[in-house]
């Protein structure tokens, strides 16, 4: 699931455009852009995401949209390397 739209991608482009337009510095804009570009981008998502944290009451608890979207996602996979996976430790060599 991609919770990204362009309503929020094109403000911060556009903001990152600016920056190189403006200071004609890959390296200033890459450090300095890359700066304004979360600053734009960590609040438009908020609307996005509001409407999962909205209080649902499903089999008499009281949980979030968001909880209740990851209490029906089944993950697949043999419970140890789930148990792996959720602990935090999967190794590869």
């Amino acid at each position: 699931v991609n919770f990204v739209f362009p309503s929020q991608l094109i403000p911060s482009a556009i903001i990152l455009d600016v920056v190189l337009l403006l200071s004609n510095s890959f390296t200033f804009t890459a450090v300095a852009g890359a700066m304004d570009w979360g600053l734009i981008f960590y609040p438009s998502n908020w609307p996005v995401i509001a409407p999962l944290h909205v209080p649902v009451e499903y089999n008499g608890m009281m949980m979030t949209l968001a909880d209740l979207q990851g209490y029906h996602y089944v993950r697949t996979g043999t419970p140890e390397y789930i148990r792996m996976v959720e602990k935090g430790t999967l190794r590869t060599f």
